[in-house]
């Protein structure tokens, strides 16, 4: 895991402001609107962040982001729900098997549409708008 120093030293203004809003829970369409770029920008900005950080999906980004303590309080990451809410055992299993492969479902026996619905069920739990986000919130309420 690349630490906080090689994160700020690596991130330009660019990249830095599209993991704010990525962990923010923004869409790429809301993040370009925001940055005055176009989406595709956004997408190439974020797959950049994930090459650099080796993450395989969003949510590991997201998580990638946590410990390293970015984006730097203040920044765009409400936080409305109290720490002590926690998913049960499921939806934990479930938060590490997203972070690690994206056929979570098959490994739990869920069909895709169930696997949604548990997410759905974690963001909403989490207060969280993206899986970025999920993953991001997951990791600073120690979840993950």
């Amino acid at each position: 895991m690349l630490y906080s120093v090689a994160w700020s030293q690596r991130l330009d203004a660019d990249h830095s402001s599209t993991l704010a809003h990525l962990v923010a829970g923004l869409t790429d369409r809301a993040s370009a609107n925001r940055l005055g770029v176009s989406e595709r920008t956004v997408q190439r900005r974020v797959r950049d962040l994930m090459d650099w950080s080796a993450s395989g999906n969003r949510m590991q980004l997201g998580r990638y982001a946590a410990l390293a303590g970015l984006p730097e309080a203040g920044e765009h990451h409400d936080d409305p729900l109290p720490f002590g809410c926690v998913p049960d055992a499921a939806g934990l299993r479930l938060l590490r098997l997203l972070l690690a492969d994206e056929a979570a479902g098959r490994m739990l026996g869920l069909s895709p549409r169930s696997v949604e619905r548990r997410v759905r069920e974690l963001m909403t739990l989490a207060g969280a708008r993206s899986r970025a986000q999920l993953g991001w919130r997951a990791t600073r309420r120690g979840w993950l």
